[in-house]
């Protein structure tokens, strides 16, 4: 068995789903090893059946092993948006209680999560994450941003770097490295926090670390340094301790995705306006199918009389990222088995917002962007935000205009630096599908916005 030389515990887990008990083998600094064998329910809580052989070099005494929490906590640090979600072990099948909503927060946006942007003050001690970390610094006087130390969509980093180890540094807004390790520890403990408080205020009793049992996703296309790294952010962000690795899992986001969808209801998954079939038809065999209607049909399971033999293709789209695994149901009571390995690539929802960025810099050139960005950095949130509200709202099926509010800072900038109107730029730019409006909206016509998506969904079908 290879450690890898990223820690000195080495972790591996076969993990069918959530549902079933990962079997783990783990090696830590003192010899101790530990197999995780079943779970079995006592009362509200649920325990660990694991033999575990402690070795102390002197008496080879065997002792047992026993996970014991009553509450299950999963966290997704996203590469956009971060949240948290937890179920009691007495009911894990019915009941998933979602983060509760943040304060603050954008307007026109579901605020269920949090933005993953972590700030932390000159002197490098943490000062916030989330909505309250990216306003407060926007809100910084522009020299005073330059000494704090500002960190936004900083996972795609862990996929990008080849040579990630424990020393991997990642470069604040100001350019000052920081520990990585450090980084991602400050946004666990965050979430960790959080998680305990709600937890404590639902259940009026203090809940500790150690009576929950803690799920951190990651995306299956990274390599196992990066599944390892996270790992070890969360022992240092203080999820469990490093000798007792069975407190955490580290689950594949395509998996978790796959084992929601398996319990969601028809009604959940059919898009808003129907596509021109009447029907989709998921293949079971090679000769049989399993139609689902595109219509809401009540309140059946997705695949409630699915049998053995059952494929479906799981394509998990995030911020950063996309991840594209097919499985296949290989017994009744859920048993998923992968038929061909994870792929995907970075191709997640941080394109298309690319893609407006270059139109911007199209229609405004690219030097004018480039200044407003950094002179007015909060502004230049404002507008990027303003695109987020619409591009969730996107759909192939809609035939009426997107409308975009660029923020007054936008607007007066432009006419300094340039001496002119935004609406005589976008008229040069000559294209009749995107035009300004009299109420100060940019507006863009539904194909403009397909043009928006295109590039990344390209690199997904092709894949596909």
């Amino acid at each position: 068995m290879n450690l890898d030389p990223l820690t000195r515990t080495y972790v591996s887990y076969s993990t069918p789903s959530l549902d079933d008990v990962p079997v783990v083998e783990a090696i830590s600094e003192s010899g101790a090893e530990a197999k995780v064998t079943k779970m079995v329910t006592v009362g509200s809580r649920e325990e660990l059946d694991v033999s575990r052989d402690v070795s102390n070099n002197t008496t080879g005494v065997t002792q047992p092993l026993q996970l014991q929490h009553f509450v299950v906590v999963a966290i997704d640090i996203g590469t956009t948006y971060s949240g948290y979600a937890f179920c009691f072990t007495r009911d894990l099948d019915s009941n998933i209680h979602m983060m509760r909503k943040w304060e603050g927060g954008d307007p026109g946006l579901n605020n269920q999560k949090t933005p993953t942007t972590l700030l932390l003050t000159p002197s490098g001690e943490f000062h916030s994450f989330g909505f309250a970390a990216r306003d407060y610094f926007h809100d910084l006087d522009l020299q005073e941003a330059k000494k704090w130390l500002y960190f936004d969509k900083f996972k795609m980093a862990l996929h990008h770097n080849q040579d990630l180890n424990r020393n991997t540094e990642l470069k604040a807004a100001n350019g000052q490295p920081v520990s990585a390790l450090t980084v991602f520890a400050h946004a666990l403990r965050h979430l960790k926090r959080y998680a305990l408080l709600e937890l404590s205020d639902q259940t009026g009793s203090n809940v500790a670390v150690e009576d929950v049992r803690w799920v951190v996703t990651v995306p299956a296309i990274w390599k196992q340094p990066a599944k390892q790294f996270m790992r070890e952010a969360a022992y240092q962000a203080g999820l469990c301790e490093p000798g007792w690795p069975e407190n955490l899992l580290i689950a594949l986001e395509p998996e978790v995705a796959s084992i929601c969808c398996r319990k969601l209801r028809l009604n959940q998954l059919v898009p808003e306006r129907p596509i021109e079939q009447t029907e989709l038809k998921i293949r079971r065999t090679s000769s049989s199918t399993l139609n689902l209607p595109l219509e809401p049909t009540g309140n059946n399971l997705v695949l409630e009389d699915s049998r053995e033999g059952t494929r479906y293709m799981v394509v998990d789209c995030g911020g950063g990222t996309v991840d594209i695994t097919v499985h296949e149901l290989s017994e009744c009571n859920g048993t998923l088995r992968e038929l061909h390995k994870a792929t995907g690539g970075p191709w997640g929802s941080m394109g298309v917002d690319y893609e407006f960025e270059r139109l911007l810099e199209d229609i405004f050139d690219t030097e004018f962007m480039d200044q407003f960005k950094l002179k007015r950095p909060a502004a230049y949130v404002e507008l990027l935000l303003s695109f987020e509200a619409r591009k969730r709202s996107a759909s192939p099926h809609r035939d009426s205009s997107f409308n975009i509010f660029p923020p007054f800072a936008f607007i007066d900038y432009y006419r300094k630096s340039k001496g002119k109107e935004i609406e005589q730029a976008v008229k040069k730019y000559g294209r009749k599908d995107i035009t300004w409006s009299t109420q100060g909206m940019l507006r863009l016509q539904p194909k403009v916005m397909m043009e928006l998506f295109r590039p990344m969904l390209d690199k997904i079908i092709q894949v596909c």
